[in-house]
């Protein structure tokens, strides 16, 4: 359980960087920040030990902790059997899926309470996470997906229907929304920075749905990078790129 009264630790995992922040009670204020490329098992203790020696203070005793897109499995399900029924059928969906019974699954009622986001991680890199915060005398209250936090906050910016993807550092996830709900997650492995590949997987995509007029397409950026990289290609579609935490103005007009 978090402790808003108590400063804490956000970790943002990622395949090939870990940033660590250090947060302020209450406000939850970045007063430091630090970043250390690698592997989430190299990282994670480097970029520990680095903001522990960067302040006399001791580090929080506490840490939610980001997972990435790539270091989980999803599904979308159905809603109304409540959380104790959906979170079954993700353990007997991943089971039939993966051939797992070991699996850290999670189900978390999307926008809309319509649908569920289930979610599994694998149970050795949970540990490795717990036990490197461990060693550095933090205890983790708190996991959290990034694929969750951003669809919680694109509820607010595309329309009820529509095709969103999610730029990855190893590739993109895609959503089809319908009725402001999403109904159907594709995770693409790929190089995000192939242009014509993501393009094709993300136009095959869109022309899968049986529709004269199929929903606009919103691109969803995490880098000032990523999002020059992409400008031209969105603008020849007229697909919307968006920048996180940014309007569609705003990332227009910081592309200008």
């Amino acid at each position: 359980m978090s402790r808003p009264w108590k400063s804490e630790l956000c970790v943002q995992l990622g395949r090939g960087a870990t940033a660590v922040q250090r947060l302020a009670p209450w406000s939850r204020r970045v007063l430091d920040e630090l970043r250390c490329e690698g592997a989430p098992a190299q990282a994670l203790p480097a970029a520990l030990s680095a903001l522990r020696e960067r302040s006399a203070e001791p580090l929080p005793a506490q840490a939610r902790l980001c997972v990435p897109d790539e270091l989980a499995y999803f599904s979308l399900l159905a809603g109304g059997n409540g959380w104790h029924g959906t979170r079954q059928a993700a353990v007997t969906h991943f089971a039939a899926t993966l051939g797992r019974q070991d699996l850290v699954v999670q189900a978390v009622a999307l926008p809309g309470a319509a649908a569920w986001l289930a979610a599994a991680i694998e149970p050795g890199d949970l540990q490795a996470w717990q036990r490197a915060l461990a060693e550095a005398g933090v205890r983790l209250a708190r996991v959290e997906l990034q694929l969750l936090d951003d669809l919680r906050h694109l509820a607010r910016q595309v329309p009820d229907e529509a095709i969103v993807a999610l730029l990855r550092e190893e590739g993109s996830t895609l959503l089809r929304i319908e009725r402001g709900v999403p109904v159907e997650l594709s995770w693409e492995r790929c190089d995000p920075r192939a242009l014509r590949l993501v393009e094709q997987r993300l136009v095959a995509f869109q022309g899968a749905i049986v529709s004269s007029q199929p929903p606009a397409v919103w691109m969803l950026c995490r880098s000032a990078e990523q999002r020059e990289h992409w400008e031209r290609m969105t603008q020849a579609h007229g697909w919307t790129l968006l920048m996180r935490d940014a309007s569609p103005a705003a990332a227009a007009e910081a592309g200008a």
